[in-house]
């Protein structure tokens, strides 16, 4: 079965504007379709605005508006059992920097349905995974920022999620946290969970994931295995061009 499908994805951020000036509605994403086999770490890769945190919010339900369906473990989008399937950190910190993990992961877990029973035993787990065991009762405020990317992480595994989207999920962080969130991910993979994951570090990519979806400017550039590419920087940059992307 397919952990993930999306198929003809367009979508805009804005109202189509006039033709003869433009060319045509701007676009986010326009006739995008990719799926992900179950059990596989796969990569979404592309420059600044190609569309990767676009395409994470129309999976997770965030974006609405958009042409084309989206399907997570054969369920479409945005029903209970694809959203219940599905977990996702995002690359912005979603957590209540007044509250404790604990209290944070107590939060999420009433959010997501679970009882107090299953809030409890699943905070343990969690907090086990991603090495904040030591640190559940100290205020997120005090965190450093690997801790807090760790603890986004562990939120997302909160209700036990089979499809997992990571967004830029080592931004800022420091070696050993990078290294943490690293060995987590293979052993949440090791265990059958599918992950996507959206970085721009090349190295990360290469080293965590087994296949590829590379988008430029809304489209699909090239999507096919990992081991197809020998250097995968190099590959990037051939494929989207070395121009600035400041926009």
């Amino acid at each position: 079965m397919k952990a993930l499908e999306v198929s003809a994805i367009s979508f805009s951020y804005h109202s189509p504007v006039d033709k003869s000036a433009t060319g045509g509605v701007d676009y986010a994403l326009r006739s995008f379709s990719m799926s992900i086999e179950e059990g596989k770490v796969h990569a979404l890769l592309g420059p600044n605005g190609a569309g990767k945190t676009t395409l994470m919010k129309i999976i997770t339900g965030v974006l609405r508006g958009y042409a084309g369906e989206v399907f997570v473990l054969g369920n479409k989008m945005p029903e209970n059992s694809a959203l219940l399937s599905l977990g996702c950190a995002p690359q912005a910190i979603s957590l209540y920097m007044p509250l404790t993990a604990r209290e944070n992961l107590h939060f999420f877990g009433v959010m997501a349905n679970l009882s107090e029973e299953q809030i409890t035993q699943r905070s343990v787990d969690v907090l086990a995974q991603t090495g904040l065991t030591d640190h559940a009762d100290k205020l997120i405020s005090t965190y450093s920022g690997g801790m807090q990317r760790r603890l986004n992480l562990a939120v997302a595994l909160l209700h036990s999620p089979k499809l997992l989207l990571l967004d830029e999920p080592t931004v800022g962080v420091d070696p050993q946290s990078r290294n943490h969130i690293y060995e987590t991910m293979k052993n949440l993979n090791a265990s059958g969970m599918t992950i996507l994951l959206s970085t721009h570090i090349m190295e990360e990519a290469a080293r965590l994931c087994s296949s590829v979806t590379l988008l430029d400017g809304g489209k699909i550039v090239f999507d096919g295995a990992m081991s197809a590419i020998d250097n995968l920087e190099k590959f990037f940059l051939e494929k989207t061009g070395r121009g600035l992307r400041d926009d």
